[in-house]
């Protein structure tokens, strides 16, 4: 029996590490070299500050929640992500105030629910109040997903 010899194959790959493109590559000559990766790389330590900074602006903010024609008062505090062992945010009653007329004449059912109440009135306030805050980080966002390649605008 005779044997054919095994073919040798060969591949060339280009390795762009200054920012060079490929010339004629197609799909290749469109990627990012490396001083746009790190212009992009820029743009995302601003938008991280400018995150750390808007959350420590909302954790300093007072939000009341209201109940029983506003003889129940709740203040919501805003709870900054702590990354990484809690990565969401979110709020907590920092403050209960209770009219004491009504104290006195509220049953312990009523004082209940309207507790209930005030803490998601308060709640639904701090998260109207983070979204309008995040609008302007989601704007700075897309311009910098759009700057990766992301979603067409």
């Amino acid at each position: 029996t005779s044997r054919t010899p095994a073919t040798i194959h060969q591949s060339s790959t280009s390795l762009n590490l200054f920012g060079s493109k490929p010339k004629g590559e197609g799909d290749a000559a469109k990627q990012p070299g490396m001083m746009d990766q790190l212009a992009m790389f820029k743009k995302a330590q601003e938008l991280a500050q400018k995150k750390k900074a808007l959350d420590d602006e909302l954790a300093n903010e007072t939000i009341v929640g209201t109940a029983a024609d506003g003889n129940i008062e709740v203040t919501i505090k805003y709870v900054p992500p702590q990354l990484p062992a809690n990565p969401t945010p979110g709020y907590e009653a920092a403050d209960v105030n209770i009219n004491e007329e009504y104290l006195n004449e509220v049953s312990s059912e009523d004082l209940s629910a309207a507790l209930v109440t005030a803490i998601r009135d308060g709640e639904t306030k701090a998260t109207a109040r983070v979204g309008e805050k995040y609008k302007a980080l989601e704007e700075d966002m897309k311009g910098i997903m759009g700057g990766m390649g992301g979603a067409p605008q």
